[in-house]
């Protein structure tokens, strides 16, 4: 049997575990190194934990940040994401119903229709920032890992050929927008597209303070 497969489909396992909140970071105390790995961070008794304070960065000029999200519920999926300029102002936003059951496609899903986005609005430099550490490693790292999402991987690795592209990790606590579009996709019946003139107050009022740099709280 070839090793590096097993490698990653155990990997694979353990990551999708943890995203379904299935395998929880008490499960890995005494493990840091394998948890650091995984992205699972809080293992740490309470009495070492400490608050760290985080913020949404704006991207450099001439570029846009693409935030997007999967949400998976028990009967409805969605997806969402929104762009930014260097300034923090939107350019557009999307929030959409899925009909998928598992979070990782539902992740996929948002993040090829952002980069859809992004081509539409003749967006050519890239800086995308997501909550799944299992994506953003296997893009960075050029491997699918798991066949069920090949096609997926394919799609979003051909689009990103047709611009310039930045990949990083983003804490939920942070990725709140895009948090809040997927959610608001899963209670839609179609794709919906916002700009400015359309945005819902509560999505306003994150807007505005990702903008000014306000911090969030993450244990651990």
């Amino acid at each position: 049997m070839n090793v590096k497969r097993i490698i990653y489909s155990i990997s694979d396992k353990i990551t999708y575990l943890h995203v379904v909140n299935l395998i929880k970071p008490e499960n890995l105390k005494g493990c840091y190194v394998v948890a650091s790995h995984f992205g699972i961070h809080n293992i740490m008794s309470n009495k070492s934990r400490r608050n760290r304070v985080i913020h949404w960065l704006k991207p450099s000029l001439g570029w846009v940040k693409l935030n997007t999200d999967g949400s998976v519920g028990l009967l409805t999926a969605g997806a969402g994401g929104i762009i930014r300029d260097f300034c923090g102002e939107v350019v557009a936003a999307f929030a959409t119903p899925l009909q998928i059951n598992d979070v990782i496609s539902a992740e996929l899903n948002g993040l090829i229709l952002g980069l859809e986005l992004c081509i539409k609005y003749g967006c050519n430099y890239v800086w995308i920032e997501l909550d799944a550490m299992f994506i953003v490693q296997s893009i960075k790292d050029g491997a699918t890992r798991n066949a069920n999402y090949f096609y997926l991987f394919r799609k979003v690795k051909n689009i990103m050929n047709e611009m310039n592209v930045f990949i990083s990790h983003i804490y939920m606590e942070d990725n709140v927008c895009a948090d809040w579009l997927a959610n608001r996709g899963s209670t839609l019946y179609d794709y919906e597209e916002l700009n400015i003139l359309n945005l819902d107050q509560v999505l306003k009022g994150m807007l505005l303070m990702d903008k000014a740099c306000m911090p969030y709280f993450r244990a651990g």
